[in-house]
């Protein structure tokens, strides 16, 4: 693999696991946000605008598992931090289909 192959597959993965760290954030707050909210209300939220929270969570977390498979057959290693996010990532999507 070329070194300007490698630069892409590097910047992917970045790019990648920045957009997963905020999703998570922004899904984390959002339940938070719903602690000791009315059932009704948790509900309402979680059909609409929460859909669309999970929905960006999961395309973010594909998005880190793809990038990390290309930046791998780059020959590239990631750190230990950055291995820990595509492992939360992996484990974002396995959640979603049980």
């Amino acid at each position: 693999m070329t070194h300007q192959e490698q630069a892409q597959a590097t910047s992917r993965l970045r790019h990648a696991l920045l957009k997963f760290k905020h999703a998570q954030t922004f899904f984390l707050g959002a339940h938070r946000k719903l602690k000791g909210q009315p059932p009704g209300e948790v509900e309402a939220f979680w059909d609409g605008a929460g859909q669309r929270l999970d929905a960006t969570l999961q395309f973010s977390a594909k998005e880190v598992v793809e990038a990390f498979d290309q930046f791998s057959k780059a020959g590239l290693v990631a750190s230990t931090g950055d291995r820990h996010l595509v492992t939360e990532a992996k484990r974002t999507l396995e959640q979603d289909t049980t």
